[in-house]
């Protein structure tokens, strides 16, 4: 909190970073403080863990099937922290951190340390309260359920082998591009991109991977403009054909 507060009191940008997935910064750099959250203490309550911000959120998933908690086997393989699921109401495979959030502790300049519940951060999909006001997330408590350990730990591994097979593991990325169409049915923004002909789109180094098409990976000397770009065009294919305007994911600072 001392950095936050510092950089308050200067009139300094600040931006919070937590496990940096779907956070792409400009090649001209940020002018600001990046404050990394590394703050990885946790606890475990009968079927509620609680954890502080910093907790990478696949740590969470084992945690929860140690301890026979099922609930988080959806947040298997995803790479960012606490703070940052609850910043964007992280989710697959139809759940999200929306579901099993209980109450958080967060702060702010104007009122200081608060504990509230989860109706606080006004989720939707992909979105909470703070992306439009910035409160910094000290930790959060998760509302579980007892299950059998060998059929969560079966889920989990599922969900890790489909993200072996769909996700990069070598090549650099920052994670989906574009937020997943919700209404009237859902449409996958992968799905839409491929219909509309991204495959093998590149710019410089960035290109759009083979194995799905809302991602954009770093072949090797990209820029954030090579991606901006590139993901410029891509939406535009999507508009062009569906009459869709895809909205951003990834946030682009």
């Amino acid at each position: 909190m001392a950095a936050y507060n510092a950089a308050a009191a200067g009139g300094i940008n600040c931006f919070i970073l937590g496990g940096g997935s779907n956070v792409l910064f400009p090649d001209e750099g940020y002018d600001g403080l990046v404050i990394k959250d590394e703050c990885c203490d946790y606890i475990v309550e009968k079927d509620v863990i609680s954890a502080q911000s910093g907790v990478v959120l696949d740590k969470l998933v084992d945690i929860a099937v140690e301890h026979s908690l099922t609930g988080f086997e959806f947040a298997a393989g995803i790479p960012g922290n606490v703070g940052g699921a609850i910043y964007g109401n992280a989710g697959a495979f139809g759940d999200c951190i929306a579901d099993i959030m209980k109450s958080a502790i967060v702060y702010s300049n104007e009122d200081g340390v608060k504990v509230v519940d989860s109706d606080y951060f006004e989720f939707a999909y992909r979105h909470s309260r703070l992306k439009n006001k910035q409160e910094l997330i000290l930790s959060a408590s998760f509302k579980l359920s007892s299950g059998q350990k060998l059929d969560i730990a079966d889920k989990i591994n599922k969900h890790r082998r489909l993200r072996l097979l769909k996700h990069p593991i070598e090549e650099g990325c920052a994670g989906s591009v574009f937020k997943n169409i919700k209404q009237p049915k859902l449409l996958p923004a992968g799905k839409l991109l491929e219909k509309a002909g991204a495959k093998g789109m590149k710019i410089g180094g960035a290109e759009v991977y083979e194995k799905h098409c809302n991602i954009i990976i770093n072949r090797g000397g990209a820029k954030a403009a090579d991606v901006c770009k590139l993901a410029a065009l891509m939406r535009e294919k999507v508009y062009n054909k569906f009459n869709i305007k895809l909205e951003y994911e990834l946030l682009i600072l």
